[in-house]
C-alpha cells in the first residue's frame, strides 16, 4: 500500500497526522532519535508530520548526513489525501 519510486529507489513514507487539534504528545514521541532509528532501521525513507494545532516544533534533520531518512513537517493541508495515499506507514489520532 503506498509509497512512491524515484530514481534513488522506493520510498517509504511514514505519515502522522493529528489532525486539527493539538496533540504535542504523539509529535515529540515520533520526533524521537530512537523513533525515526527504528524507523530507519525497519526501511522507511521519510517522515512527514501534520501537527496540527501543536505548538511543539518537530526537528527537519535527516537522520543521515545522506538524507537517506528525511523529515518534514507541516501545520494544515486543505487535503491530506496525498500524504495518505503515498504513505507506507499512516500514525494517527483519532477519537
Amino acid at each position: 500500500m503506498g509509497g512512491t519510486e524515484d530514481s534513488v529507489g522506493l520510498k517509504r513514507i511514514v505519515f502522522v497526522t493529528v489532525g486539527t487539534t493539538c496533540f504535542d504528545a504523539l509529535v515529540k514521541a515520533v520526533d524521537t532519535l530512537e523513533v525515526k532509528q527504528e524507523l530507519s532501521r525497519r526501511g522507511y525513507t521519510q517522515l512527514v508530520i501534520q501537527m496540527g494545532r501543536g505548538t511543539y516544533v518537530p526537528t527537519k534533520q535527516s537522520l543521515r548526513e545522506d538524507g537517506s531518512f528525511a523529515v518534514d513537517y507541516f501545520t494544515f493541508s486543505s487535503s491530506i489525501a496525498d500524504h495518505l495515499r503515498s504513505a507506507s506507514l499512516v500514525i494517527s489520532h483519532a477519537g
